[in-house]
């Protein structure tokens, strides 16, 4: 099926909206560990507002919520440093290194190009199942519709992240069938594509 773009959710509006934290199950701490690392908090949305190159350039010695984002991004990362706000040595350390890994210029300078590896993964990895429903029923606005999803996290070609929605008619399912009605490809950005089954 072709697929046929219908719409962006402008950010800033859905961006506010609260959303419930999923549980995983981890057999063990280790597990644990590793998913906490994959885990980022969605308290920093405010930051999605503006694009990199509208960022302000953070050096050492800067105290900020900017500076505390990028503390979280670096222990996400797997660069341990405190996350309190101030960009000290130990931060501008591990920045220096997580640069490198990136193949960015190793200065400890939050710029353009820093700030566009921060916010693509922080964009990405707090995309949850809950903010892609939110953005399909606010795209479709369609009161009939159920939306659900596998909770399968899935990328395309281009790497953009995306959730495939089923979208079911309420309609349809008290009459006792299936209510299935269409597939949806919902992207971190909210961007909203018709699809087919995955």
């Amino acid at each position: 099926m072709k697929k046929k773009l219908l719409a962006v959710v402008p950010a800033v509006a859905l961006l506010a909206a609260p959303f419930p934290n999923q549980v995983t199950d981890a057999a063990s701490t280790s597990e644990q560990v590793q998913e906490s690392i994959k885990t980022i908090p969605a308290d920093f949305d405010a930051l999605l507002n503006w694009a990199p190159e509208e960022q302000p350039t953070v050096t050492q010695g800067s105290q900020s919520y900017e500076v505390e984002f990028i503390q979280t991004m670096l222990v996400h990362f797997g660069y341990e440093t405190d996350v309190d706000g101030v960009f000290g040595a130990d931060t501008a350390k591990q920045l220096k290194a997580l640069q490198g890994e990136k193949g960015l210029t190793q200065d400890a300078v939050v710029g353009t190009e820093t700030w566009t590896v921060l916010l693509e993964e922080y964009k990405a990895k707090s995309f949850q199942p809950e903010r892609a429903i939110l953005y399909a029923e606010h795209v479709l606005a369609n009161d009939d519709l159920l939306f659900s999803s596998d909770g399968m996290l899935h990328e395309d070609e281009s790497g953009k992240t995306f959730y495939s929605l089923k979208a079911q008619s309420k309609e349809l399912l008290e009459g006792g069938g299936s209510g299935t009605v269409g597939f949806y490809n919902v992207y971190y950005d909210g961007e909203v594509e018709e699809s087919s089954p995955l």
